[in-house]
């Protein structure tokens, strides 16, 4: 048995929470790009240990993005390891402890993003090292 009722309160006050302009019976297909990184958000259970992500913040205005990673990054205090791709170095750089490069079928070493610049990642994503061939 579903209880519609009980639903639709929950649907309610993720919506609430989650800053979603929708309403519950919206399509997530009608919802902007924003919305709809909320809304996947806002499905998932607390208590995760681990989420996989690729490109978090893609098309989201600045707004939406901060927003979304301050619910990454509360998930990451609550002791949830997160994943993610992103061809944002910058984002990588701001947002990654250690960020891993995969060159020709191949894993490089772990790189530290406390030591690390967005052009010697660019080195890195080429195959490069400091500017020279690997």
């Amino acid at each position: 048995m579903i209880d519609w009722a009980a639903a639709r309160g929950r649907a309610v006050e993720r919506i609430r929470h989650f800053n979603i302009v929708g309403q519950p019976e919206s399509p997530v297909e009608a919802l902007s790009g924003g919305n709809q990184q909320r809304a996947v958000l806002a499905l998932l259970p607390p208590g995760l240990r681990l989420l996989l992500m690729e490109h978090p913040t893609r098309g989201l205005d600045v707004e939406s993005a901060n927003w979304i990673w301050q619910q990454l990054l509360a998930r990451r205090e609550d002791g949830t390891a997160i994943v993610f791709i992103s061809a944002d170095l910058d984002e990588l750089l701001e947002r990654s402890d250690r960020i891993l490069v995969f060159y020709a079928g191949e894993m490089m070493a772990p790189v530290e993003t406390c030591n690390t610049t967005v052009d010697q990642l660019g080195y890195l994503i080429a195959g490069k090292s400091a500017g020279r061939d690997a």
